[in-house]
């Protein structure tokens, strides 16, 4: 849940690599674009400014608000974004493209994944893709058990123009792995004012993501492992994985 979006923004902001890949991947749809856990905006409105016809839906009403405040003047038309979970909503559209970026498909439940994946085949086009991204599995499962906190990196606040310094680490389960952020607001008095984001990763399957998805009617037609294109493999930084309706 992000509860300071502000933050949540500032240090995503930071990590670009990925749009260059959603907005070729609009570009190869064409039509209508929905996107699952839009957040803060950092891929929607890229996507709108590019001309794109997207709609964004989150959960997170903080996230949201920030979005709406977020708009530039490049944007004349409204952005539409809906407040929903991805396992329950229901939209009076079809869309060419549906897709979940910034690490948020392996942060849902077998459970909540199967409910969102017959959503997405609700509301996708015949001959449009879904995709998503997130970190390989390969990967997460060689994690070691508990990662000592480290500083990562240091942002300024907009507002004060003082030091936010981020500490990351990280603590594995069987089932489960949890990445947690400390965001330490730093003062010139000395003072310091900490918020803290945790993300849970499900060690799940590659293998186990596409049977999901082709029980309930996705077929999935590429794997890459990088915002490159790149064939995916074990030692690859991601998986993303695109599928389309079963003819």
């Amino acid at each position: 849940m992000i509860n300071d979006p502000v933050l949540y923004h500032l240090h995503h902001m930071k990590e670009p690599e990925d749009i260059e890949f959603w907005l070729r991947l609009a570009d190869i749809a064409g039509g209508s674009i929905l996107e699952l856990g839009c957040g803060t905006g950092r891929i929607l409105l890229p996507l709108v400014e590019g001309g794109h016809q997207a709609i964004g839906l989150d959960i997170n009403f903080p996230a949201l608000a920030y979005l709406k405040e977020s708009l530039t003047e490049a944007i004349h038309d409204p952005v539409n974004v809906f407040q929903s979970s991805m396992d329950q909503f229901h939209l009076d559209a079809n869309f060419s493209l549906i897709f979940l970026a910034c690490n948020t498909y392996s942060t849902l439940s077998s459970e909540t994944r199967r409910a969102t994946i017959k959503k997405i085949f609700e509301h996708l086009c015949q001959t449009g893709i879904f995709a998503a991204s997130f970190p390989n599995p390969a990967h997460l499962s060689d994690l070691p058990a508990l990662g000592d906190m480290e500083v990562e990196d240091t942002l300024l606040d907009p507002a004060t123009g003082n030091p936010i310094q981020v500490v990351s680490g990280l603590e594995r389960s069987k089932t489960s792995i949890i990445f947690r952020w400390h965001y330490d607001r730093l003062y010139p008095d000395g003072a310091v004012q900490r918020a803290t984001i945790e993300t849970e990763h499900y060690l799940t399957g590659l293998d186990e993501y596409i049977a999901e998805l082709k029980a309930e009617g996705l077929n999935p037609f590429q794997i890459m492992g990088d915002y490159s294109y790149s064939e995916y493999k074990l030692s690859s930084p991601y998986a993303i994985i695109m599928a389309r309706k079963e003819a």
